[in-house]
C-alpha cells in the first residue's frame, strides 16, 4: 500500500471522528470534506467547491475567524480556523458557534434579570430595615412614656397599702393590691418592649459569671409569689443534687425565668401546680445545665411550637392573653446568646414544658 494512500485513509478516519467540520483544500477549492461539514453547510457535494464561497465574510489560512454560514433554514455562526500543510494544502476546521452564541445571549439575559431582581431585593431590604427601625424607635418611645406614669401609680399604691397616710378598709386594700399587681404586669410589659428594641439594635451585652443557678431560680419564684397567690397556684422547685455550676448572666437569666414563669402562671389551671426544675445534661460531649418550666394549662399546638418564639407572634392559647408576643422571642435570643437552646414540648400530664440550656461552668463541680 503506497504511503500516501495510507495517509489519506488515516486522514479520512480521523476527519469523520471530529465533531467539527473539516475540509482539505488545494488552490482554494475543497478536495475532501468530512460528513460534519456537509451537515453544517446543508449541502451534499462539496468537493470542487471554492471553500471561501461557503461563507459570508473572509476566511484566512493562518488564523481563526468568526463568520456566517448561510443556509436555507437560517444562517449559522461558525468559527473557521486554517492550518497550512505542505504542497499548498490548507486544512480548515469549521466549528458551529450558533448554540454557544445562543447560550451566551440567554446567559446575558438571565444576568440582566438577576441584576434587576437583586436591585429590587436590595430596595425591599432597605425598606424593611427602615420600617423595622421606625417600629423599634416607636416601641422605645412608647415604653419610656409608659414607664413614668406606671412608676408613679405603683409608688402611690405601695404608699397607700403601707397605711402610713391612713387606714384602709378591706375593699380599698383589695383595689390597691390589684392596682399594684397591674402595675407590676405593666412594668414587665415595658421591660419587654425595651429589651426588644435593644436587641434589634444589637445591644445585648452579657455579663457572664460562673455560679449556681439555685439562688436565681428560688429568687424569681419568690418574686412572683403574689402572682401565684392571686391564682391560688403552687410552685415546686426541684434541683438535681448533681447540678453543676453554670456560666450565665444572672440578670438575663432572671429575665428568661420571669417571662417563662409569668406565662406559666397566666395559663396554668386555677389552683394548679407549676414545676420549676434544673438538672445536668450532656450533649455532644459538652456539659449543660437544663432548666424547665412546666404548667398544667391547655398546652401549645404542634404547629405553633417553633413559631411561638418569633417576635410579635401569638399562637394558639396565647392569642387572647394580651401583650405583643415579645416575651418568648426575647427568651430565645438571651438563651442563644449564652450558646444554649430553648424549646417547648407537651408536658407528660398535659400543659406545656419549656426547656432551655445554659453552658456548665468550666469547673463542672457544684458550687458550695
Amino acid at each position: 500500500m503506497p504511503p500516501e494512500f495510507a495517509e489519506s485513509i488515516a486522514l479520512a478516519v480521523l476527519g469523520e471522528a471530529l465533531e467539527d467540520g473539516l475540509a482539505v483544500c488545494r488552490g482554494g477549492r475543497i478536495a475532501w470534506a468530512n460528513r460534519r461539514l456537509g451537515e453544517l453547510a446543508a449541502r451534499g457535494a462539496l468537493v470542487g467547491v471554492v471553500f471561501a464561497d461557503l461563507f459570508e465574510g473572509e476566511v484566512e489560512p493562518r488564523r481563526a475567524v468568526e463568520v456566517r454560514l448561510p443556509r436555507e433554514d437560517g444562517a449559522r455562526v461558525v468559527e473557521v480556523r486554517g492550518i497550512p500543510a505542505p504542497d499548498g494544502v490548507v486544512l480548515f476546521l469549521v466549528r458551529d458557534l450558533t448554540h454557544v452564541r445562543g447560550l451566551e445571549e440567554q446567559l446575558m439575559h438571565a444576568g440582566r434579570k438577576l441584576q434587576a431582581a437583586q436591585r429590587e431585593s436590595e430596595a425591599v431590604d432597605a425598606r424593611a430595615r427602615r420600617e423595622s427601625e421606625e417600629r423599634e424607635e416607636l416601641l422605645t418611645v412608647v415604653a419610656h412614656e409608659l414607664r413614668t406614669p406606671a412608676t408613679v401609680i405603683s409608688g402611690y399604691a405601695r404608699l397607700l397599702l403601707s397605711e402610713r397616710v391612713g387606714p384602709l378598709n378591706e375593699e380599698q386594700q383589695r383595689f390597691l393590691e390589684e392596682t399594684a399587681r397591674s402595675c407590676q404586669r405593666l412594668n414587665a410589659f415595658i421591660a419587654n418592649l425595651l429589651e426588644a428594641s435593644r436587641q434589634v439594635a444589637g445591644d445585648t451585652p452579657l455579663e457572664m459569671t460562673d455560679a449556681s443557678v439555685d439562688s436565681t431560680l428560688e429568687g424569681v419564684a419568690s418574686f412572683l409569689k403574689p402572682m401565684l397567690e392571686s391564682r391560688q397556684l403552687e410552685i415546686r422547685v426541684a434541683l438535681d443534687p448533681a447540678l453543676p455550676a453554670a456560666r450565665f448572666d444572672p440578670v438575663r437569666l432572671e429575665q428568661v425565668l420571669t417571662n417563662l414563669l409569668a406565662n406559666a402562671i397566666r395559663y396554668a389551671s386555677h389552683g394548679g401546680t407549676i414545676e420549676l426544675e434544673a438538672r445536668p445534661v450532656e450533649r455532644d460531649e459538652t456539659a449543660w445545665v437544663e432548666i424547665s418550666v412546666l404548667d398544667d394549662g391547655a398546652g401549645v399546638a404542634p404547629e405553633d411550637r417553633e413559631r411561638i418564639f418569633l417576635p410579635y407572634v401569638r399562637a394558639g392559647e396565647q392569642r387572647g392573653a394580651g401583650g405583643l408576643g415579645l416575651g418568648l422571642a426575647i427568651c430565645k435570643r438571651i438563651v442563644e446568646a449564652h450558646g444554649g437552646t430553648i424549646q417547648v414540648e407537651p408536658g407528660s400530664g398535659g400543659g406545656s414544658r419549656f426547656r432551655f440550656t445554659l453552658p456548665a461552668a468550666a469547673d463542672s463541680g457544684r458550687e458550695a
